[in-house]
């Protein structure tokens, strides 16, 4: 999950309105909202994901593969390519072989542990702060409820009420907003909350073509 509900409470959410009862769930609903919206995850997962080869030696990957388990081509390992993981190659992903990836539909077989996360050091990965945050406010934003509750965004979205956090002993305020615009034009409203579309835009998939098993 992208927060905890010790996040929670350090980030000053009370009992009174987040019950302890209430908290992981609230945790997890925001999490998988932000992955159904962003068609990425920001935490390290295991599966196996197949695409098709395209005919070319170098393969993009629909996610970032942050360590290969293994890798099937028409069902036989491949035990030669590279995988491109840095940190910098987080949005160009790719396998590389000398061999080819010989074009065909989902030939391409690719087990290992995925994800959109940051380097925390000693081989460890984390979910970006941003993101983080943005499931922090989500919760905030739709309270109790939870996400499963659309009218509570809607209705949040449409009064531009102000939302009130305290985070480490200082105080901010945000107020929702009905759209979002960044430096390259106008950002999707996801939630109607300027700083979470914002986040949410930036960290969004712009393509996806895979198959999970």
């Amino acid at each position: 999950m992208y927060c905890s509900p010790c996040d929670l409470r350090a980030a000053g959410f009370g009992a009174d309105q987040f019950p302890d009862d209430r908290l992981p769930a609230l945790c997890e609903r925001a999490t998988r909202y932000i992955d159904m919206v962003t068609g990425r995850w920001f935490e390290p997962r295991g599966m196996t994901i197949r695409i098709d080869g395209n005919g070319g030696k170098a393969l993009p990957l629909p996610h970032f593969l942050i360590e290969a388990g293994s890798v099937r081509l028409g069902g036989v390992p491949v035990a030669e390519y590279v995988l491109y993981n840095r940190m910098e190659d987080r949005d160009y992903p790719k396998l590389y072989a000398e061999r080819g990836w010989p074009k065909g539909a989902l030939n391409v077989e690719i087990a290992g542990l995925w994800g959109y996360v940051d380097a925390a050091g000693g081989g460890a990965y984390v979910t970006p702060p941003m993101i983080a945050r943005a499931a922090m406010k989500l919760i905030s934003l739709t309270g109790a409820a939870g996400l499963g509750d659309t009218a509570a965004i809607s209705d949040a979205s449409e009064r531009g009420r102000v939302v009130k956090e305290t985070t480490d002993g200082h105080s901010y305020e945000m107020k929702a907003a009905s759209s979002a615009s960044g430096g390259s034009g106008v950002v999707a409203s996801y939630t109607g909350d300027q700083e979470i579309d914002q986040i949410l835009d930036m960290y969004a998939a712009r393509s996806m073509g895979l198959g999970l098993i």
